[in-house]
């Protein structure tokens, strides 16, 4: 049974289907090529969905549209004479849509590896605007249309090239190290009664890899960058050795030396800049179409590309003037709506020229006056923001219980629980001081790693260094040891949030103090953050995360219910005055601390959730309390208690950043960036990265002998 459509509809329909979907197809070129590079500048969610909704739409529409041209062959048009050329030329126009624009080719890294399916695209699309070219003729505009029949083509050609080459498979393939077989075997058993194997070996080339050696050393740190262009020579090549990273290639040791050598005689501003140029130089190339146009061919095809859309707009020109203008049957609107098309391809086709020789790869390359690339270069490559939320305000800002059960009922509970955190989190800048106190605290600690072993053990510690840099780690170390990372997370977070807002009320602390108690908190609220809205980026170390989590809410929130508490300050008050009141004030024992550590910690901790509950509950809420009430009580920690907690974050962020998996790091360029990408980057830079040493550790491990 039909529909019972009006007539009116229906002549609409057929009149205005194509004619839309060409001109959504060329409006949504045009938002991919204006906005897709913001992307990696801001976290806006609008900003994202817009992107994400014009990149889907657009490779949705232009197939529909070449559909119908091939359907129809004209329908609401006569389907003859002119309009039937026409249909060509516009089926051309929309294969040039598919191609996409230079400023992405792929929103995220997921999309290249669905590189055939796009080639099998492009074939698909290529026979279909060929079949309706020839369906035309004889056409009046078969010049313009071959033109432009070409430029789509090409387009084509390098979206799906592009996404090819970043693909996680071949991306692996190209930074392998080229094949190296060694000295032939058969060649040097003939030679080795008369001869050393040193004069078996090719004099040219030596399979031996050398430490740096101090005076190489030396002549680095006099060439340390410092301008905006020298930063981005230096990342660049930094980024040539480290890519492999992103597959989980390992990092030869001359090459980390190198590195850790730079980034040791640097500021940390400059540190993190040149990670900057490098994570734009990893999103240029997982997303655009820069490794395929920045070469000789690339730029021939650019050239070739402009020319014969600029031959298509003056061969159509002619054509309409001397054959087109007196067909009555030729639509006005049609005429138009081809010049729109021809003057915004070579309008987007411009802006993407624009845009390459503005791209850091090409400016590389550029002899220009250092002033003006420095200015050009300064623009920001990433949000420079991190995301805040606290657990507290978490408990106090839940719905109430019969909307979780209804949104639970349709399913729908995570992402009613998304949508609330995301109401009420905030971004904050990523200001110097932090940057900073985070490189001086890395970089303190690759500055003491003296051996494989040693770098291993730096990037396993999360928070025991912070730790046994002050006189009370026997006091605290019970946070970190006895807990999983999840759980220690959690604690740490508790009692950032009770200090904090107890500080925060009466602050009275000298300026650096403050400094230190600003970073704590940033630091504890985004690492709050990602484990409730991106626990993908630390799923290595969470553990049954989710359990703990739910757990210590849930004791939250019956706690300010039954003190009928609704104001943050209030609560973190209130929870540090319940804990003094029932637990012991652990002041009393400092005195003999360094005694005996076992009994000290069984009689002071004894009311910890573990011994209180059992398994009966996985919450950490009484936990985060006491060392809450540890940290405000301790004298020796009353001016240094937030430098210590800063420096513990700074460990417990590090853990995660190291132990992340490299696609998730891969993943950030594209969505504004992450403070804990940088970190991943800037410990594997420092030489206290994981992935430098697995390669090692298997070695090693060949080389022990058999029992």
């Amino acid at each position: 049974m039909r529909l019972p459509i009006p007539n009116f509809v229906k002549k609409l329909w057929y009149a205005w289907n194509l004619r839309s979907c060409i001109l959504i197809s060329l409006w949504l070129q045009t938002i991919l090529v204006l906005f897709a590079f913001l992307r990696k500048r801001t976290r806006r969610k609008l900003l994202h969905g817009l992107i994400w909704f014009a990149y889907l739409l657009a490779d949705w529409i232009a197939p529909v549209a070449i559909g119908l041209i091939s359907k129809s062959e004209g329908v609401g048009c006569d389907g003859k004479g002119n309009n039937k050329d026409l249909m060509a030329f516009w089926a051309s126009f929309l294969l040039l849509h598919l191609g996409g624009p230079d400023t992405i080719t792929s929103f995220a890294i997921e999309d290249n590896e669905f590189w055939l399916r796009h080639l099998a695209g492009l074939i698909l699309q290529v026979l279909a605007t060929a079949y309706i070219f020839y369906q035309s003729l004889p056409n009046k505009l078969c010049v313009p249309t071959v033109m432009v029949f070409l430029v789509g083509t090409i387009k084509y050609v390098e979206r799906t090239r592009a996404l090819f080459l970043a693909s996680m498979n071949q991306f692996g393939c190209s930074v392998l190290p080229k094949p190296e077989p060694g000295p032939d075997f058969e060649e040097v058993m003939k030679m080795s009664s008369s001869m050393t194997l040193e004069q078996v070996e090719n004099p040219k080339r030596s399979y031996l890899v050398h430490r740096t050696s101090a005076k190489d050393s030396e002549s680095i740190v006099e060439r340390i960058p410092f301008d905006e262009m020298q930063l981005l020579q230096e990342a660049h090549l930094l980024f040539d050795k480290f890519k492999g990273l992103i597959v989980g290639l390992h990092i030869s040791s001359k090459v980390r030396e190198r590195s850790q050598d730079i980034f040791l005689t640097i500021s940390a501003a400059e540190a993190f800049r040149l990670i900057e140029f490098e994570l734009n130089f990893m999103y240029e190339y997982l997303h655009t179409k820069v490794v395929v146009v920045r070469c000789t061919f690339g730029y021939f095809l650019r050239f070739i590309s402009f020319t014969l859309i600029v031959g298509a707009l003056a061969f159509f020109s002619i054509e309409n003037h001397h054959e087109f203008h007196h067909v009555s049957k030729f639509d006005y609107f049609d005429i138009i709506l081809t010049y729109v098309l021809l003057v915004g391809a070579l309008g987007l086709e411009a802006i993407s020229v624009l845009m390459l020789i503005l791209s850091d790869r090409t400016l590389l390359a550029v002899k220009g006056s250092r002033s003006t690339l420095d200015k050009i270069l300064k623009r920001s490559k990433w949000s420079k923001s991190v995301s805040q939320y606290d657990m507290i305000s978490y408990c106090l800002n839940d719905p109430p219980t019969w909307v979780y059960t209804l949104a639970n009922y349709v399913g729908a509970g995570e992402v009613l629980e998304k949508m609330t955190i995301l109401r009420f989190s905030h971004s904050k800048g990523v200001y110097e001081d932090l940057e900073e106190f985070i490189f001086t605290e890395l970089s303190l600690k690759s500055r003491n790693v003296k051996s494989i072993r040693a770098a291993r053990d730096a990037s396993s510690q999360r928070g025991d260094w912070a730790l046994l840099r002050t006189s009370s780690y026997f006091e605290l170390k019970w946070s970190i040891e006895e807990y999983q990372y999840a759980e220690s997370l959690l604690i740490w977070h508790m009692a950032t949030e009770i200090l904090y807002a107890q500080e925060t009320k009466s602050s009275t602390g000298i300026d650096d103090n403050k400094s230190n108690r600003k970073i704590c908190k940033l630091l504890s609220d985004y690492m709050f953050y990602l484990l409730v809205m991106k626990p993908k980026m630390m799923a290595p170390v969470l553990g049954n995360w989710q359990i703990v989590f739910q757990d210590t809410c849930a004791e939250a929130k019956r706690f300010f219910h039954q003190k009928s508490i609704s104001k943050k300050a209030e609560g973190c008050g209130e929870i540090l005055k319940v804990v003094s009141k029932y637990i012991l004030d652990d002041s009393k024992g400092n005195e003999s601390k360094h005694s005996d550590d076992s009994k000290g910690s069984e009689s002071k901790h004894g009311y910890r959730s573990a011994n209180l509950k059992g398994n009966v509950s996985k919450s950490v809420f009484i936990d985060g309390s006491i060392l809450a009430k540890q940290l405000n009580d301790d004298k020796e920690l009353k001016t240094d208690k937030w430098k210590l907690m800063s420096r513990v974050w700074v460990e417990l962020m590090s853990y995660a950043a190291i132990n992340c998996r490299p696609n998730a790091h891969a993943e950030q360029p594209s969505k504004g960036g992450e403070l804990l990408t940088f970190i991943w980057l800037l410990m594997n830079h420092l030489g206290i990265g994981t992935q430098f040493y697995e390669q090692e550790r298997q070695a090693r491990a060949k080389m022990v002998p058999r029992k």
